[in-house]
């Protein structure tokens, strides 16, 4: 089996290794390929070394080298991992700081910064999607990079590409959390898990088969490092009768979340510039000669488990393992109440012959309003794009719950069209 892993400069990469390693033996896997582009040489380089290392000193035989050329990285692939951020670290920043400047939520994945994300993304992941479709195997891929339900939708519906399943790793905080709660493995775990990336909820769990939601309102507690922990009041997540993403903070206490998004800023800097640091220490730290396992370090960099929920769902689209893993794929009646091709967040039980909807009946009516209107978001963003029509994107932002007042709205976009020149490829005058 060929892996390409689009974006393998990234600093998760060590621990995708390693996760590759565990599974090498089922699948058969020869050669991994770490795709980056030129700006990221230097990077992908340390990367390169110290996940041959990490290969070395565990005895796999897996043969892996890096590649700056799409055609050649991809020809031949089995799978694909999308991995890469669009506009590297400093296109992330600048998704954190143009909204805070109109008064709005500064984020890589939610609101005006996601879009941003998204848009860059776009151009680089119909490249790649074309190129799998020329010279791939009918590869999977894995969808990792943010945001990843816009991108998945873009790639499943717009591109025409179905063998594509969007993944992140929040749902495996849920997991964890439900494990150490009941004292039980992750197969002994069903969460009635759904919403768009970023944005769900879970209104119920079994475990073994047996309905114990009612205990886990008492006890859940999730906290993730890319975004500020906040409290809600006592009373509100018994009246919701859900447990929330962590990313709901961001639509449910907004002026709180800005007020931190803020301090941050002025103070130790965004999530991304504090992480601009956390890279290039863990890049001095791959680069001693002597290392062959990830450092601690790498904790900090947010991404709990990525490794395994990436390579685990890898594992299981190449078996008859019919797990159950929680995924971005089409809708197709698993959700009563919304529409088939919505692309969602939700169970699913995979093997090799793909993906099989576990059906969850309707999705509770305070979900609802968001979800449909973050998909319409979603939808304009991508038609805007695909299109080459800034008026749609212009209705994304009018339509999103933390976008701009109508008298920001020209301004905005033409702060992130001068923000993001060269990646924006289908708007004039970028």
């Amino acid at each position: 089996m060929k892996i390409c892993v689009v974006g393998g400069g990234s600093t998760y990469t060590p621990e995708l290794i390693e996760g590759l390693i565990k599974i090498e033996q089922e699948l058969n896997i020869k050669e991994v390929v770490m795709l980056d582009i030129e700006e990221s040489v230097s990077k992908i380089e340390v990367l390169t070394q110290f996940s041959k290392r990490i290969i070395e000193n565990s005895q796999s035989g897996i043969s892996l080298h890096y590649e700056l050329e799409p055609r050649i990285a991809l020809t031949g692939c089995d799978a694909v991992i999308f991995q890469f951020r669009a506009g590297c670290l400093k296109g992330r920043v600048s998704d954190e700081k143009i909204p805070l400047d109109f008064g709005l939520i500064g984020q890589e994945t939610t609101g005006i910064g996601g879009m941003s994300n998204g848009l860059r993304a776009m151009p680089i992941v119909e490249k790649y999607v074309e190129f799998i479709k020329k010279y791939s195997k009918d590869a999977w891929v894995i969808n990792f990079t943010n945001p990843s339900g816009m991108l998945t939708e873009y790639i499943v519906n717009t591109l025409g590409y179905e063998k594509c399943i969007g993944l992140c790793n929040v749902p495996i905080e849920f997991i964890m959390k439900s494990c150490e709660i009941f004292n039980c493995l992750r197969e002994d775990v069903f969460l009635k898990y759904y919403g768009l990336n970023h944005l769900t909820w879970v209104e119920s769990v079994k475990i073994k088969g047996v309905d114990r939601t009612q205990e886990l309102w008492d006890n859940f507690d999730v906290n993730m490092k890319n975004i500020p922990g906040i409290e809600y009041s006592k009373t509100f997540l018994p009246n919701m009768k859900l447990l929330l993403n962590g990313y709901l903070r961001y639509f449910y206490n907004d002026k709180i979340m800005m007020s931190r998004e803020i301090d941050e800023r002025n103070n130790e800097g965004t999530r991304g510039e504090q992480i601009v640091k956390i890279e290039s220490e863990l890049l001095n730290l791959y680069s001693e000669v002597e290392r062959v396992s990830p450092p601690e370090e790498l904790s900090q960099r947010g991404g709990y488990m990525y490794s395994t929920v990436a390579t685990e769902l890898l594992r299981d689209l190449f078996t008859e393992s019919k797990r159950v893993h929680i995924v971005n794929i089409k809708n197709n009646g698993t959700l009563t109440n919304l529409p088939a091709d919505y692309v969602v967040e939700v169970p699913a039980e995979i093997d090799k012959n793909g993906v099989t909807i576990i059906p969850l009946g309707e999705a509770s009516l305070v979900t609802l309003g968001l979800i449909h209107t973050i998909k319409s978001y979603e939808r304009l963003t991508i038609m805007g794009h695909h299109n080459g029509e800034e008026s749609y994107i212009k209705q994304a932002m009018i339509v999103h719950p933390l976008g701009p007042q109508e008298h920001d709205l020209e301004a905005l976009w033409i702060k992130l069209k001068t923000a993001n020149q060269g990646y924006y490829t289908k708007f004039k005058n970028n």
